[in-house]
């Protein structure tokens, strides 16, 4: 048994030396000699060096030249506009006939031909996936014989060969600038070791295996589309893991599968695990199952498809990084891991032929079964309002239909809970449609689970992350409620009446692009104003309320800049979805005149933010992606080790996300503590909000120089003190007892003052948040200075441990306030969550262009 054991220990490194293409072949196949093989493309047999994303473009270019049984499809393009590609293979007939065979799939799923999609490499720097692609491709257009006949003519075959082009274009990059003749297997070779922010996310750092439900970025929302046209019956997701481990494939964690998952879905996927056992024993593999991974969070490649009606399956290999590095179980060698893929990819194939019928019939069932279910919901449908901000509102509708989820017009007026829909500024999503659990998926809200520990967030709320009112709707509401069917929403437009004389253009701080439309004005140079307290016009038409944060832009001390206004303020109307509203006087009916000392200037702003180890990049990338496609402003981003480089004073605020800044000496702190005292502003958010407590940098220093003293405990994570009978615990408990002090990607209620700054532009006073972290915020001494805090009964949606829920109760989530001249902001929580929090991300947007407009509360 030992000998055994050390044979399938080092089996798992097997192609070593000479990788051929044979050695990955299946034998003892044919293959037809007019297919171009990979190396007669890339220069280089498959394995040998990394595949540039171009590269793989050429050659699955080729083989669509070559071949009839392929056809290839551009599908989009990434952020750094590499081309999105998707693969149709199947027997020449069928691709003859391929529109048929795909309209099909909308109205029979369990007839037609069977759909099978492979899926690799989302995370850029897990390359063995993409590797095996070209070995995928190859098999399908080349090989010859009659089992292969037989597959072609029954499926088709669709492959997603880079789910992350630019991500696999980095990573790509770091591997072969250091490949060596001869590969060194050390772990602590630097080829394992990528610079920061490294391959795994795509150009703007983000983690596109959490983007599927999302649909934040231009390669999940191609991708999707290709899905719902297509409406596969298995889904395989190809990834990498740890080094020192062996090879993953599903089932996985049995208890944290997604409760709306059917149960047979689980029994097929581990069906379908035999094949894959069967595989990678003949190799001498060694794998795992049931363990480590699971099926809970619905915006994961192997997860979405289990709410779709397809079976979703994760791989993962334990990963080389470079071309070999030693593990426990003997060297692992990159032409191994991709051989790994490459096996499980036909073994899944194998296994979707075999077990058609079932596949066929599951997915038919899935509908079938989601219709009994959605007439049994008592919950049929949920109404959704603008909240006053049309921009978010289409946003929502906009990602809904993207997953071809029905929505209506509200066909009538309705209150319920307090709040009032209107139509035309409400929508309707009925729950008795094809996709029920998609909705119920996307739209609910939960606190009860049966397992306490996710490997991803547990809630997901999207009515909450938009921070837009919703409320479930009974049979009787929703009869009255439903109006006509929206294909495709249109994005709001604004208004804008030009005037001969005018004495200033104002528009109002709610609308989700108003950051936008004021950075277009500021980058001109035209001089803006928010006012910091209300006021009423007097017109013709009635008169008009103005709430905090209204933006005013004078027109006659500005006659220069005359043309550029005229120019940039339709603008704002069409693009940004912003009501203009033009005063003809500066005398208000009521509150503020407009040149109240409360009208403040509104200064351009010139952002920098600390990047690089330590810093956590998916943070990072959300703040640069939030700030670049959303806003329109120049982010500077510095990495931690040339900070003391940089000339602070030229900067007007200093970001600090999420992250571990300990690299940032004491002198470089004391420099910081100084910019802010003379003007700078600091905001800060989660670890980095941690840190600035830490520090200090929060509290002015005391006249002799010395730091006031921070609020004992403030910004640390407090320990919850353990009884007695719980000095000693059992070592299998310590995952269980650790989840009860997490807190899993759950969704908060905040109270949050509108009165300040950084509250601007919220109608309500209360606010939905998203926490993953655990850094908790003590509110200020200074009571004015506590901008958000969490309620008293503050878990809206997902899970957090008990002790936990005791702590967030009445914490700070936001702290503001002056120090000397300068503001410090802490925020508790992320803001700007995954690119989808609409609802949140507005106040760091306040937090950039309104701190200037923060006073002192000290007497």
């Amino acid at each position: 048994m030992r000998l055994l054991a050390l044979l399938l220990a080092t089996a798992i490194a097997a192609p070593a030396a000479a990788v051929s293409l044979e050695d990955f072949l299946p034998k003892p196949e044919t293959y037809d000699s007019s297919i171009p093989k990979p190396e007669s493309i890339l220069g280089f047999e498959v394995g040998a060096w990394h595949v540039r994303h171009d590269q793989l473009v050429a050659y699955m270019n080729a083989l669509a030249d070559a071949s009839p049984r392929v056809s290839i499809e551009r599908t989009g393009l990434t952020h750094e506009r590499r081309p999105l590609l998707l693969l149709t293979i199947s027997s020449p007939e069928n691709l003859a006939n391929i529109d048929a065979i795909k309209a099909e799939r909308q109205t029979n799923p369990d007839q037609g031909k069977l759909v099978v999609w492979e899926g690799f490499s989302v995370h850029g720097n897990e390359a063995s996936g993409a590797n095996a692609s070209l070995l995928f491709a190859y098999y399908l257009a080349a090989a010859q014989g009659e089992w292969i006949d037989q597959v072609l003519d029954d499926t088709v075959i669709l492959i997603d060969p880079s789910l992350n082009p630019d991500g696999q274009g980095r990573f790509s990059q770091w591997a072969n600038s250091y490949r060596a003749r001869t590969p060194n297997p050390d772990p602590a070779n630097r080829v394992h070791h990528e610079v920061w922010p490294n391959g795994r996310t795509n150009h703007y750092w983000f983690d596109l295996n959490r983007d599927w439900i999302l649909l934040v970025h231009p390669e999940s929302r191609a991708r999707v589309a290709q899905f719902h046209q297509w409406r596969p019956h298995v889904l395989t997701d190809h990834h990498e893991m740890w080094s020192n481990s062996t090879y993953f494939f599903q089932p996985g964690v049995p208890k944290r599968v997604n409760p709306l998952t059917p149960d047979r879905n689980a029994e097929l996927t581990e069906k379908i695990g035999q094949y894959h056992a069967a595989a990678l024993e003949d190799l001498g593999r060694l794998y795992f199952t049931k363990e480590v991974f699971d099926d809970f969070y619905y915006g994961k490649g192997s997860s979405y498809p289990d709410v779709n009606g397809a079976i979703g399956i994760l791989f993962e290999q334990a990963s080389t990084r470079g071309q070999v590095i030693d593990t426990d179980y003997g060297k692992l060698d990159f032409a191994a891991s991709i051989q790994n893929q490459f096996a499980t990819a036909i073994s899944t194939l194998r296994a979707a032929h075999e077990m058609a019928d079932e596949l066929r019939a599951y997915q038919a069932g899935f509908y079938r079964d989601s219709e009994e279910q959605a007439g049994k919901d008592p919950v049929k449908g949920y109404v959704v309002g603008d909240g006053g901000d049309p921009a978010r509102a289409y946003q929502l509708i906009d990602l809904l239909r993207r997953h071809g989820i029905e929505v209506h017009g509200l066909a009538r007026q309705a209150k319920i809970d307090g709040e009032t829909y209107r139509p035309g500024q409400a929508w309707v999503v009925p729950t008795e449609q094809r996709r029920y659990l998609l909705v119920k998926a996307l739209m609910e809200t939960s606190t009860t689970f049966a397992d306490s520990t996710f490997y991803d967030v547990s809630a997901w709320t999207l009515p909450l992350s938009f921070n837009l009112p919703f409320a479930r709707l009974d049979q009787r509401q929703i009869s009255e409620a439903l109006g006509d069917a929206i294909d495709a929403p249109r994005e709001p437009r604004g208004t804008f009446v030009a005037a001969a004389e005018p004495y200033a253009y104002v528009f109002e701080w709610n609308g989700y692009y108003a950051p936008r439309a004021l950075e277009r004005l500021l980058a001109e140079e035209v001089k803006a104003f928010v006012a910091t307290k209300p006021f009423t016009t007097t017109s013709a038409d009635g008169d008009r309320s103005f709430r905090r944060g209204t933006v005013v832009v004078p027109a006659g001390i500005q006659q220069d800049k005359r043309e550029i206004i005229d120019a940039i303020l339709p603008t704002i109307a069409r693009d940004d979805g912003i009501d203009v509203r033009v005063l003809t006087t500066g005398l208000m009916a009521d509150g503020i005149d407009l040149g109240s000392p409360s009208v403040r200037r509104i200064k351009p702003i010139k952002p920098l933010m600390l990047v690089g180890p330590g810093v956590r990049a998916t943070a990072a990338g959300e703040i640069w992606h939030l700030l670049d496609t959303r806003v329109g402003l120049p982010l500077t981003m510095v990495e931690i080790q040339r900070f003391d480089g940089i000339d602070l004073r030229e900067y007007t605020h200093l970001v600090l996300v999420d992250g571990d800044y300990k690299k940032i000496a004491d002198k470089q702190t004391e420099r910081i503590r100084d910019w802010v005292s003379a003007g700078g502003v600091l905001v800060a958010t989660q670890k980095g909000a941690k840190w600035v407590t830490d520090k200090g940098l929060h509290v002015e220093k005391k006249g002799d120089g010395e730091e006031k003293e921070a609020d004992e405990g403030e910004g640390k994570e407090k320990e919850s003190e353990e009884a007695d009978d719980d000095r000693f615990r059992s070592y299998a408990s310590f995952r269980n007892d650790r989840s009860k002090r997490t807190i899993s990607g759950a969704i908060f209620e905040i109270h949050l003052d509108t009165t300040h700054p950084v509250g601007y532009g919220f109608a309500a006073t209360t606010l939905p948040v998203f926490r993953n972290g655990t850094v908790f915020l003590e509110p200020s001494e200074n009571p004015y200075e506590t901008v958000a805090r969490y309620t008293d009964d503050p878990l809206m949606s997902g899970y957090i441990g008990s002790e936990r829920l005791e702590e967030l109760r009445g914490s700070a989530a936001i702290v503001a306030g002056r120090v000397g001249k300068g503001v410090v902001i802490r925020l508790a929580d992320d803001p700007d969550f995954r690119g989808i929090w609409y609802g949140t991300n507005r106040l760091f947007m306040n937090a950039l262009y309104l701190a200037q407009t923060i006073d002192t509360t000290k007497d």
